[in-house]
């Protein structure tokens, strides 16, 4: 708790734009960039092996041979906001009998609060993931790790799966225009401490009560997937226009709710 506050308040926490990495490994144009290619590399990772997975399960089987006629659109979306406080508060007692109910009270109240959205969009034909009967994606063990996007199973490949086990069974229809599977994720980690140093003399104390200095430091990271078919009329570059569509829809849903929650002060 302490290293955040004063690491928060050393780096200017509110001040300055926010680090994407957090303290102490952020702070360089090369760590950062560090995290992101890292993220967008794990991302391509899971997506190529839940393609790969699913495909590969059902060989010799025309479940899903549709899906190889399909692209993946995925958003990614960084969202950081750092705020620092300052509450210095004293009392003083003037020298007087002990009987005398006079003090004198004051205090101060400051903040800042800065917040970074960085935003990424990119595209993947699902014949261009297949890894082939064997293939699996090959991990960067020496990447870094400080978001969850990383370290953990987004469940794509199992979403994916319950797609196709659906037409399968004859509950979807795989050549319908309308056809759309979307897959968002998101984690959101707040950091928050304070410290307050108090002193006691004989006519005045100094920060009895409240924070003198508090930091919270939230990191946001949302991942937006959405399969659909390619849309041929523009050479097969571009999912279906409600793929597209539903992909933007799940993005401007996202940052609403991101706004309401910042509003609120959740």
């Amino acid at each position: 708790m302490i290293a955040l506050v004063a690491g928060c308040v050393l780096a200017g926490c509110g001040l300055r734009v926010p680090e994407i990495r957090d303290f102490p490994n952020g702070g360089s144009y090369a760590s950062n960039n560090a995290l992101v290619q890292a993220i967008v590399r794990s991302v391509h990772c899971e997506l190529e092996d839940a393609v790969t997975r699913v495909l590969n399960a059902r060989a010799g089987s025309s479940d899903a041979l549709f899906l190889r006629k399909w692209g993946a659109q995925v958003a990614l979306t960084i969202q950081l906001e750092e705020k620092s406080t300052a509450n210095p508060t004293a009392v003083w007692f003037p020298p007087s009998p002990p009987s005398s109910i006079f003090s004198l009270s004051g205090a101060f109240n400051g903040s800042a609060d800065a917040t970074r959205v960085d935003k990424v969009n990119f595209y993947y034909k699902v014949s261009e993931l297949y890894l082939g009967p064997n293939g699996r994606c090959e991990r960067d063990t020496t990447a870094p790790t400080d978001s969850l996007l990383i370290q953990s199973d987004l469940k794509l490949a199992e979403w994916l799966d319950a797609m196709v086990n659906g037409v399968a069974t004859g509950q979807i229809t795989s050549v319908a225009k309308q056809n759309v599977l979307s897959h968002q994720v998101t984690f959101e980690i707040d950091s928050s401490g304070s410290i307050t140093p108090a002193w006691k003399l004989v006519r005045a104390t100094f920060n009895q009560s409240g924070n003198l200095l508090s930091a919270l430091r939230n990191r946001k990271h949302d991942l937006v997937v959405t399969f659909a078919p390619l849309d041929k009329t523009q050479s097969g570059n571009f999912l279906i226009p409600i793929g597209e569509s539903t992909h933007i829809a799940s993005q401007l849903t996202s940052g609403i709710t991101s706004g309401f929650k910042s509003a609120l002060g959740q």
